[in-house]
């Protein structure tokens, strides 16, 4: 991982636009930027979970293993979305891959970090915890859409 701190603010809009100024202010002091190269492997499926990242610039493909088929996009996160948000949630193992589809420039938070100023900062938790369930809601309601659209195609295997 190649990490540097960048003069540039930070994209701000997005999912940290989803929390108080305060909470988002906060999460944001914990932040390291971070760039990526395109094809590199950001977060593996079924590894320990430990970052929780934002992307400023570039997009990821949200990949799951499928069985005897490999890899497959399942989504992709762009800039001002967040990913790996198993990181906050316990057993804190990841549930996809994240994989950087082109050059990215991101923000990483550290879960731990993150979880312990959790302890000090009751707002800050209910804020990211109300940002973390409308990005799920999110994400439920387009693979929803997405399973819909399979099954009611004509040539669906479904």
């Amino acid at each position: 991982m190649d990490t540097v701190r960048t003069a540039q603010p930070p994209v701000t809009g997005g999912w940290l636009a989803t929390m108080p100024r305060a909470a988002r202010q906060r999460v944001l002091s914990v932040a390291i930027a971070s760039r990526r190269d395109a094809g590199s492997e950001i977060i593996r499926e079924g590894d320990r979970a430990t970052m929780l990242g934002i992307v400023q610039e570039g997009r990821a493909a949200l990949q799951l293993l499928i069985p005897e088929r490999g890899r497959m996009t399942i989504a992709t996160a762009e800039r001002g979305d967040v990913f790996g948000l198993s990181a906050l949630v316990p057993p804190h193992r990841a549930t996809m891959s994240v994989v950087a589809m082109e050059e990215m420039e991101l923000l990483m938070v550290d879960a731990d970090t993150l979880r312990t100023a959790f302890a000090e900062d009751c707002e800050l938790t209910a804020a990211v915890y109300f940002a973390v369930a409308r990005e799920l809601h999110r994400r439920l309601t387009a693979t929803q859409e997405m399973l819909l659209d399979q099954l009611a195609s004509p040539s669906s295997p479904f």
